[in-house]
């Protein structure tokens, strides 16, 4: 009697892929070599005869996931925002793919030039298991890509890959040509990996802008970034979005005559009357400027008082306010030298007003004339 046995070598693929049809990550990745194996027997024969075909799995593309990587961000006016985005596979094997140019939707505030990505393309790896993982382990078992290049199907040491919504690095790689090839992760899975998860590979990329002003009676503005990614087959990502929030920032000068209260509104004076001129500069919570510079002159009709400028680099609404002398320079005030005074708050280096995320900051510089 005749009888046939029909074998599926090769990782079992055909049936693995079967049995788990349920899950919607199971995948056959590209460059894996099926072979289907079919052996006969008959009466006399002492070994089977066998008889082999194979068949390779092509690239099937897919649109990318992009996702906000962490958190909005907030800058203060004329600063440049960066956000973070990840961009993970989706098809079956490795793919370039092309990083949208970014739009903008801008409210109560401008922007000084468009939004750029770090990025144009992006090239990502992705496999699939091909031997079932069991929770704690560290090593995946993945078909060979036909190159032992050390990298499997774009897949290297330092990548870092999705598995089931989870995120690990890949620490080595061992690539053989042929059979199969391993990864080895950090940290050790957190669950049972099945028989056709796709293993894809995961990078980040950043979109920055640089803000303008913000609306005049408004405290701040919104930027909110959107980006979109394309498989190199053209299938476009659903768009990701992050916020870039700008704050105000407060330059205001004050007068005082004869050492009386501090006024905006125009005072009256006379010949012999001493003004204290006070240039306040206030940085919201959580914000930090770079490249600070006071600037001012000695007014006509005026004589600049020797030694009188002061800085306060708490400001002048501090519970311990404290003024502390400026040297002069050639004759007068720093604030009139070219270039100007470059000023910082408490603990920066000078020109930085960095202000602590419960709290604003604020930086105050004072000088005297006397009315000639």
């Amino acid at each position: 009697m005749w009888s046939m046995n029909k074998t599926l070598t090769c990782l079992l693929w055909l049936t693995g892929c079967l049995l788990a049809a349920h899950t919607a990550q199971a995948v056959a990745p590209a460059n894996a070599l099926i072979t289907n194996t079919a052996s006969m027997t008959y009466a006399g024969l002492t070994a089977p005869i066998q008889a082999s075909v194979d068949v390779k799995v092509s690239l099937v593309t897919a649109a990318p996931n992009l996702a906000l990587a962490g958190n909005n961000v907030t800058v203060a006016e004329h600063q440049t925002g960066t956000l973070t985005f990840t961009i993970t596979a989706n098809a079956n094997g490795p793919d370039n793919y092309t990083i949208n140019p970014p739009t903008s939707t801008l409210s109560n505030v401008t922007a000084n030039a468009a939004a750029v990505a770090s990025a144009s393309f992006i090239p990502l790896g992705a496999t699939a298991v091909s031997v079932p993982a069991l929770a704690g382990s560290n090593t995946l078992t993945v078909p060979s890509d036909g190159v032992a290049d050390g990298q499997v199907n774009g897949i290297a040491a330092a990548d870092t890959v999705v598995i089931l919504g989870q995120t690990y690095a890949v620490a080595t790689v061992t690539d053989r040509a042929t059979g199969n090839s391993t990864i080895t992760l950090s940290p050790p899975l957190v669950a049972n990996i099945p028989l056709g998860t796709l293993v894809a590979e995961q990078a980040s990329f950043t979109v920055s802008q640089s803000m303008g002003t913000v609306a005049t009676a408004v405290a701040q503005g919104s930027n909110l970034v959107s980006i979109t990614a394309a498989s190199s087959n053209g299938q476009t990502s659903a768009a990701a979005t992050g916020t870039i929030t700008v704050l105000r920032i407060s330059f205001q000068k004050w007068v005082s005559v004869n050492g009386g209260a501090f006024t905006q509104v125009t005072p009256n004076v006379v010949t012999g009357d001493v003004l204290t001129y006070r240039l306040l500069a206030s940085v919201p919570a959580g914000t930090t400027i770079s490249g600070v510079v006071f600037s001012d002159s000695i007014p006509i009709f005026t004589t600049y008082v020797a030694g009188s400028t002061r800085i306060d680099t708490d400001g002048p609404n501090a519970a311990l306010a404290v003024l502390t002398p400026v040297a002069d320079v050639n004759g007068t005030t720093p604030l009139a030298q070219a270039g100007g005074m470059p000023v910082n708050s408490t603990g920066q280096v000078a020109g930085t007003i960095a202000a602590p995320a419960a709290a604003a900051a604020e930086v105050s510089v004072e000088f005297q004339v006397t009315i000639n």
